[in-house]
């Protein structure tokens, strides 16, 4: 596993697990440069165990809530892990794993998703190369990539629900749902938070709820809430200007300084052009704190839409209005100020306009 998966897991900061305490123990054997192990817990910001590695192996033991989460970080190399009272060992070189039935089936799901992450990784910073290069050569560059890039990340995303949804009945859920919770819409996240499977209760799905919660302030068949905000020049201006005037809006949250949003807005920029002459709009609804870097990103990106913000970066009034967790984010109204789709990036947006304006 890479250690990207200990970062993201450790950036939920998640709820305590309360639960009866269980025995562990996780040995191990690691190439000879790795020279020390760190436990970590999605109960605990912070490292709870860590040993030195001798002789390229390595032991950890102890006690943790039965069935917490844990993450062993072998410089570079993450292992996800329940508790369950089972012994566990695992060798690094190689990729084998001994232990539970359920680790077991873990770490095969974990091998499995993780298998373009290194793809993603290597586009990821093309992408970024080419987007600040600001030739013609770049931007071409810069979509050529981005439509690579977001054609393999919906394809992650679809490996990992498929995962989620062959384990419905076993606990291997909770260890996924909050790394994907923010890239799903209302309707695929209800699904896979059926109340009577054996993880809705377990504390890692805690963002996972949450997230659900806010999505349902957006959902699809709902009326847009107006907001009001500043545009560039400081101009009080309200959503209801644009929305349910008849035309499809794209109210698309995000920020200068969010990379994915950045990626993503070629995307945008081309679905703009296409369809804004039969009406679509585009209102941005920043959550930037820094006025002169958004009205420079606006400018860098080519927004030729309307773009608003009250400059409180996280605390701004679209958190509370439209339970924005994460960006990029957006909504999809129609012409009477309907929410119709939620979320659209890459492809997805496409697929909806086209479906709307028929081209």
């Amino acid at each position: 596993m890479k250690k990207t998966l200990t970062v993201a897991a450790l950036a939920l900061g998640l709820l305590p697990v309360k639960a009866q305490d269980a025995a562990y123990k996780i040995t191990g054997s690691v190439p000879q440069e790795v020279k020390k192990v760190t436990l970590y817990s999605y109960s605990s910001r912070e490292a709870i165990d860590s040993v030195a590695v001798a002789g390229g192996k390595f032991t950890l033991d102890g006690t943790r809530p039965l069935n917490d989460i844990l993450i062993v970080d072998m410089d570079g190399d993450g292992l996800m892990l329940f508790n369950d009272g089972t012994p566990v060992s695992y060798a690094a070189v190689g990729g084998t794993l001994e232990g539970s039935e359920l680790n077991k089936k873990l770490y095969a799901c974990h091998a499995y998703l993780s298998r373009n992450s290194a793809t993603l990784d290597s586009l990821y910073v093309e992408f970024d190369k080419a987007l600040k290069g600001g030739t013609e050569a770049d931007k071409a560059k810069a979509k050529e990539l981005s439509g690579k890039f977001d054609n393999l990340r919906r394809q992650a995303l679809t490996d990992e629900i498929a995962v989620i949804k062959e384990n419905k009945d076993n606990l291997i859920p909770a260890a996924m749902l909050g790394g994907i919770c923010y890239s799903l819409d209302y309707n695929q996240l209800k699904e896979l938070l059926p109340e009577t499977a054996p993880y809705y209760n377990h504390p890692a799905v805690a963002p996972a709820k949450a997230q659900l919660a806010s999505l349902e302030k957006r959902k699809p068949g709902t009326m847009f809430t107006d907001l009001t905000m500043n545009d560039t020049e400081g101009k009080a201006r309200r959503l209801s200007e644009w929305c349910g005037k008849g035309n499809y809006v794209l109210v698309d949250f995000w920020a200068s300084w969010c990379g994915p949003c950045r990626q993503e807005m070629p995307n945008v920029v081309a679905n703009y052009k296409k369809y804004h002459a039969k009406g679509f709009e585009v209102v941005g609804v920043s959550f930037d704190k820094d006025c002169e870097a958004w009205k420079a990103a606006i400018r860098q990106i080519g927004m030729e839409w309307p773009n608003i913000s009250d400059l409180k970066a996280w605390q701004s009034a679209a958190v509370t209005v439209y339970g924005i967790k994460a960006i990029p984010a957006n909504i999809l109204l129609d012409g009477e100020g309907k929410i119709v789709a939620t979320d659209l990036r890459g492809g997805a947006l496409a697929e909806k306009l086209k479906e709307v304006y028929g081209f």
